[in-house]
């Protein structure tokens, strides 16, 4: 926890308030670091949340329940305060609250604007303000290496909330100087930390969703993460600038990382192992899903219908998960003495070890059930053949569609019998083994691996199951004939109809088109399905209601000596 000096400029003990101290991971985590400083007489913890979370166990916190919007509770509250620590409210409209632009607008604008006027009239000397990088990076383009200076406010923000947070910081820098009270911004760029409903959320929604195995974008792209007990030891050495150096300090914003840039899909990865779930490995290309994003919002906003019942499929998301995202906190560490007191690697670890805590209010729990092992990976039997139709290890599957379409070039799709086929290939096949056998080690300096004649032996075991399998399928297959001739089982009858059916359909294609529409199919079905298993598996329940019902009503009109047969 975050222990830096902080205190009034006079160094007698005064007071202190923390906006959103319950209802926001920054607010909780900033009140019990101001407690622990042992600097401040009072810790005044300022939010209306219903639902608190556990205040630091401290005879100096205190918790008032004071809207924003009320006057004359936040004189009440603000009384004696000498600094005023501002979170960004749009943080706990996320973890509350009916979501609507003008909730949050009146949480976020009109919250601040109250606040600050509050603080003149309280007398309260310095204001710190934690925002977000997200207000000056987010968009198309790409942020490197990006400063103060150098970063500004977007033309056209790309949603609401980033226009709020941007009004929030003209706001708070624009007060500075009024009736003596100094004020600066924080910028965390992706704050993170246990208790995490906004990043940590945004994983898990994405681990659910049906682009949970992908990668958008090549996945190169790098971003600065920051830990919260790093923003909030930030919080104080700014605090404490203002106090030591209000000149150099005062009326500026300041970028807070943990000065470790990291690949995004890397800490998405590392979070969604932790949840139970398998990294993504599939690329996506991100222009494709951008202008399938674009389509989809266009015929939202001109037909009134979503095309995609995930959230996920949005422009800003695909920004956020493709672009790369570098600030430069130099400003900070000269002026505010800032430098991050948790390793980014410790923070994950941190978070990561309170999943346990979060299953409730994340879901994590769903997750970890439904990640162990997808129905396609049970029903593909969870070896080889899963991770190959799966699409697990891109360059074997690859190597495999290769080759089939290769084989079935040779034998189905070329102008010769199968007999000459198989001859002409077992020819090839015996020639580039021959060679294979009389090649050197080593050749040019590369080793020749050579094919020992294991490679072509079967095992007894190996031989022994494959007869196994014969010979249950065959008795199976007695068993149901057995079934049918006593004439009692219909669902079995139906069954076996309707087996029959499709395969006099499927006769009537070329063989060579249905061989190549089911090893396409192979490569393309049990992926599809493993990546839209709910989905699926929602419409198969429906359509076998409907059929049951269906059923039902059929039974419901047969004479009544037939039905009673059929029962």
């Amino acid at each position: 926890m975050a222990t830096a000096g902080a205190g009034p400029a006079t160094g007698k003990s005064a007071a202190c308030a923390v906006t959103f101290g319950r209802s926001t991971l920054l607010g909780s985590h900033l009140a019990a670091a101001l407690a622990a400083s042992g600097h401040w007489s009072a810790v005044a913890v300022l939010d209306s949340s219903p639902a608190p979370v556990p205040l630091p166990a401290s005879p100096h916190v205190r918790h008032h329940a004071v809207d924003l919007s009320d006057p004359a509770r936040l004189a009440s509250a603000l009384a004696g305060a000498d600094a005023v620590f501002h979170v960004d409210a749009t943080t706990a409209a996320a973890s509350g609250g009916d979501g609507s632009f003008l909730s949050l607008h009146r949480l976020a604008a009109e919250g601040t604007r109250r606040l600050l006027a509050a603080c003149r009239a309280a007398g309260v000397r310095r204001v710190v303000y934690t925002g977000s990088a997200d207000v000056v990076a987010a968009g198309a383009r790409d942020v490197v290496n990006a400063d103060e200076d150098s970063a500004s406010y977007p033309d056209k923000f790309g949603n609401a909330v980033s226009e709020l947070r941007a009004q929030v910081e003209m706001m708070v820098l624009d007060a500075d100087g009024v009736d003596g009270m100094r004020t600066c911004v924080l910028r965390p760029s992706n704050m993170f930390g246990p208790g995490d409903s906004s990043l940590l959320r945004f994983v898990a929604v994405y681990a659910r969703s049906p682009l949970g195995k992908f990668v958008i974008g090549g996945g190169s792209n790098i971003s600065d993460f920051t830990y919260v007990e790093n923003v909030a030891h930030a919080n104080i050495c700014a605090e404490q600038a203002l106090c030591s150096d209000p000149a150099s300090v005062s009326g500026k914003p300041f970028f807070v990382t943990n000065n470790e840039p990291m690949e995004i899909w890397e800490f998405m990865s590392c979070i969604m192992e932790a949840m139970g779930c398998q990294r993504p490995r599939i690329n996506l290309p991100a222009k494709v899903l951008l202008s399938v994003a674009l389509f989809s919002n266009v015929i939202h906003h001109r037909l009134g219908f979503q095309m995609f019942s995930t959230p996920l499929l949005h422009p800003d998301t695909i920004y956020f998960l493709s672009r790369t995202r570098i600030f430069n906190t130099s400003k900070a560490r000269r002026l505010l003495g800032y430098y991050p007191i948790v390793s980014l690697e410790d923070g994950i670890m941190k978070t990561v070890g309170s999943f346990s805590e979060l299953s409730d209010n994340l879901g994590f729990s769903r997750k970890q059930r439904s990640c162990g092992s997808s129905k396609a990976d049970k029903l593909l039997g969870s070896g080889t053949a899963a991770d190959i139709l799966l699409w697990r290890d891109e360059k074997r599957t690859f190597s495999f569609v290769t080759v089939l379409f290769l084989l079935f070039y040779w034998f189905m799709l070329s102008d010769r019998t199968f007999v000459s086929s198989a001859a002409k290939f077992l020819l090839v096949t015996s020639l580039a083994l021959f060679i294979h056998g009389v090649m050197p080690s080593q050749v040019f300096g590369f080793t020749v691996e050579k094919v020992t004649s294991d490679h072509f032996e079967v095992s007894q075991s190996a031989l022994r199951n494959s007869l196994m399998c014969l010979a249950s399928a065959w008795n199976g297959g007695i068993h149901k004939l057995r079934v049918l001739a006593e004439g009692e089982d219909w669902s079995t009858l139906l069954k076996v109809f309707a087996f029959l059916y499709s395969i006099k359909i499927l006769l009537n294609f070329q063989f060579r088109l249905l061989m190549g529409l089911v090893l396409a199919s192979l490569f393309i079905v049990f992926i599809v399905y493993e990546q839209c298993e709910e989905e699926i598996d929602s419409l198969v329940s429906n359509a076998s209601g409907k059929i049951k019902w269906l059923m039902d009503r059929v039974v419901e009109r047969l004479p009544a000596s037939l039905k009673a047969y059929i029962s």
